[in-house]
Parts: C-alpha cells; structure tokens; sequence
C-alpha cells in the first residue's frame, strides 16, 4: 500500500517537472540569441561558458569597447589565445555594433 503512495507521488511530481519545463520552453525562444555570422559557435563557447548568451547579445558595443569587455574578462579568468580572441572581438563589433 505504501509503494503504491509513492508510486502516485513520483508520478504527480513528474508531471509537475515536465508541465514546468513545457512553460519554460517557449520563454526560452523569446530571449535574443547571437546574429548567424562567421565565428558565431566560438563566441558562444567562450562567452557562453560563464555567461546567458542572451547577455552578451543584448549589449551592443564599439569595437573598442568590446576590446574593453574582452580585456576584462581575462581579468576574471577567461582563457582565449590571441587568434581567437581577435575573431571573437571581430565577431562582436560586426554583429553586435553600439545601438
């Protein structure tokens, strides 16, 4: 009789999961994502490794001052080599100019 409460407890619970992962699905798809553009997947990796990559799509910026952004990443630990990191910062001032 008790296996039988559990049983109807985890099933009632699974429920609950996935009508909240069914709510949160479309939610998802309204947040800005990354432009399509060469280089695109490494900025998403690199900047999505520490950060919603919704953040860095919303924040336009000069070129210098994604130069600025990226210097103070590294400062947070970020770890990119030199030719990468120019492809990200060429990415980010193409596609993701000061509004």
């Amino acid at each position: 009789m008790m296996i039988l409460g559990f049983v109807k407890m985890s099933a009632a619970c699974l429920a609950i999961v996935a009508a909240t992962l069914a709510a949160i699905v479309p939610l998802r798809a309204q947040f800005p994502t990354l432009p399509e553009g060469p280089n695109r997947e490494l900025v998403e990796a690199v900047c999505g490794s520490c950060h919603d990559i919704e953040m860095v799509a919303i924040n336009g910026r000069s070129e210098e001052r994604w130069r600025l952004t990226i210097d103070e990443m590294a400062g947070y630990g970020m770890r990119v080599s030199p030719g990468d990191r120019a492809l990200i910062l060429g990415y980010l001032a193409t596609y993701l100019p000061a509004k």
